[in-house]
């Protein structure tokens, strides 16, 4: 059987929630997409959080920006953090450099709409995670790091941390990273075919967003990281860096409240 969501759009995005079976949350998981992806996860991996994490609400957020590009694959509704296409190469490298030294705007949006749902069920920046993929793990490690308070953990899958983040909030990180991944573990992309590819061979081969780059960086704001590369994986991890993921956030979070007898 299907996983019942609710569609919302309010405080600046839209997105998917599936709310905990208590109708009571003690947590708040905020996942973001990839580049060109949207709010979709899959049942499986809703199990597996709920297995571990049974007190959370899980939010899906969906990027802000509809992409219509014909490279984008036609499986996916396509949205994106950030403007990464338009204009030319010139112009595209403007972004970039904006994206570097200053905060992500984006990620300003995301921590005043996490603010608002905390508030919105009593709980505080402690009971909070994030977890993004590829494009929105830079937006959680920006949004987690640069914030006004820690949150209690951010994943990043296929991430990296935009190499001048001024990082105010040292909250706990793991950084998730295939061994094959061609965007961030790997020496600098070509220019290539492939909507991925022409996305990030700017970025990748002019500004320093590989896995041991971030690490480094991570370690020498005094980040607590936790880092793993997983053996003969891409840059779509599989369920088993999911599942890994949950049990860092499922230990990083504040114990569950114990229950009480009538």
């Amino acid at each position: 059987m299907a996983i019942a969501s609710t569609w919302h759009n309010e405080n600046g995005f839209e997105y998917a929630l599936f709310p905990a079976p208590s109708g009571k949350p003690e947590s708040l998981i905020i996942f973001m997409h990839g580049l060109g992806s949207d709010t979709y996860i899959s049942d499986e991996c809703i199990r597996a959080i709920r297995k571990k994490i049974p007190s959370a609400d899980v939010i899906a957020l969906q990027g802000p920006i509809k992409i219509k590009k014909s490279y984008i694959p036609n499986v996916t509704r396509g949205y994106s953090w950030f403007h990464l296409f338009d204009g030319s190469v010139a112009a595209k490298a403007k972004t970039w450099l904006s994206h570097v030294f200053n905060r992500l705007s984006v990620a300003e949006k995301v921590e005043a709409f996490a603010h608002a749902e905390l508030t919105k069920r009593g709980l505080t920046e402690d009971n909070l995670a994030y977890m993004g993929t590829s494009m929105g793990g830079i937006v959680a490690l920006q949004a987690g790091l640069t914030g006004e308070k820690p949150v209690a953990a951010i994943v990043s899958r296929g991430g990296a941390i935009l190499p001048l983040t001024k990082i105010k909030t040292p909250s706990k990180v793991f950084l998730q990273v295939g061994e094959l991944d061609e965007l961030f573990n790997n020496p600098p992309l070509k220019p290539g075919e492939g909507f991925l590819k022409r996305a990030f061979s700017l970025a990748t081969g002019k500004l320093t967003l590989k896995h041991k780059q971030s690490a480094e960086f991570l370690k020498k704001n005094n980040v607590p990281l936790t880092e793993k590369i997983y053996p003969k994986q891409g840059h779509a991890l599989n369920n088993l860096a999911w599942d890994d993921g949950i049990d860092f956030i499922a230990k990083a979070l504040p114990p569950p409240k114990p229950k009480t007898t009538p």
